[in-house]
């Protein structure tokens, strides 16, 4: 039987979750930004999954008698504002004595405070790119069937494969962000703690990319093409094979995808020979698709977004150093984008 102390823990532990959910979706749902890009089928989802919380979320506390309400991140987050509340308002009211205590966030509480932002910026968006991807995937099944030259493999089975390499990241992306648990071995351990951090990630994403690229340009296509179909076919090839690999660190992460935050340190598959096997890929994907531009300015703008990635890398690196597995990973995997080279 639970005792009253437990109900009243798992009650608090589900309310907590309902109001801090629950502002989250009022802010996507009427901010001014989110409700001008978001599909309407975006917003049904992140309906659907808030009104699944108020359903399950219940009966998951109640089952596991052993969830500890102190881990939960919106009780940390609850507890945390109203223990900072008191204390400056006593530091104010002892203002100039010796005894002072300044307010301050524990760990687990600045985890929870920027992991609640991470998941609000980054879920809305992945899901939009997952309903965009997935009905381009699905339409361009079809095409398929056309496939039987190298121009139709060029056109028709290069569209293919960047629907489905896109649908699948961004569907493992998505869930990423949507759940955390010990089961799926995916809890944040920590989020990036510095600005710089911060602001080099969020300037590859809507809206910041836009901002970034008034600056520094864009000139990458997707849609590559160069003078002749051969050329354009090995091109198009390349540029596959290299965002397959993008995938497959993706895939490598498994659970634990998601953007500024270190949920265990994941040491196999794309990331057992380099260590930022996504970046590299990515990038060199786009430097083959500026090359038939052939411009200083082009150039100049891919080797602005290039050391932009650079830097994510280098702040990642610096925040996942705090981790001791990830100083043994950095031992065993010494390259950071080719391997035996750098």
């Amino acid at each position: 039987m639970f005792s009253k102390k437990n109900i009243y823990s798992t009650l608090q532990h589900y309310f907590y979750g309902v109001m801090l959910y629950g502002a989250g979706l009022y802010f996507c749902l009427n901010n001014s930004y989110y409700a001008s890009f978001m599909k309407s089928s975006t917003k049904d989802i992140l309906i659907n999954l808030y009104i699944a919380y108020l359903v399950v979320a219940p009966f998951m506390f109640f089952l596991d008698r052993k969830k500890d309400i102190n881990n939960h991140k919106p009780y940390l987050i609850f507890s945390s504002i109203k223990r900072n509340i008191i204390a400056f308002a006593k530091y104010i009211g002892s203002f100039g004595k010796d005894s002072q205590i300044m307010p301050f966030f524990s760990h687990r509480e600045k985890t929870a405070i920027l992991f609640m932002l991470v998941k609000l910026f980054y879920l809305p968006l992945m899901l939009n790119f997952l309903i965009g991807n997935y009905h381009s995937f699905f339409s361009n099944i079809g095409d398929l069937v056309k496939i039987n030259s190298i121009e139709t493999m060029t056109y028709a089975g290069y569209t293919f494969a960047l629907s489905f390499i896109f649908f699948v990241d961004v569907a493992f992306f998505s869930f990423g962000y949507m759940f955390e648990a010990k089961y799926l071995k995916n809890k944040v351990r920590s989020v990036e703690p510095t600005l710089i951090g911060w602001v080099v990630a969020l300037a590859c994403y809507p809206p910041f990319n836009t901002i970034v690229t008034k600056y520094i340009g864009w000139s990458a296509s997707d849609y590559v093409m160069f003078s002749t179909i051969n050329i354009t076919f090995i091109a198009r090839s390349s540029i596959v094979l290299l965002l397959f690999v993008y995938l497959w660190a993706t895939i490598s992460l498994g659970t634990k995808c998601s953007n500024l935050t270190n949920r265990g340190i994941v040491t196999t598959g794309a990331y057992r020979w380099i260590r930022h096997p996504a970046y590299i890929s990515k990038n060199l994907a786009w430097w083959i698709t500026v090359l038939p531009v052939m411009s200083v300015s082009a150039f100049i703008a891919m080797f602005g977004w290039s050391f932009i990635y650079y830097l994510r890398a280098v702040t990642e690196e610096r925040h996942l150093m705090l981790d001791s597995d990830y100083q043994e990973y950095c031992k065993k995997t010494r390259y950071m984008f080719i391997p035996y080279v750098w």
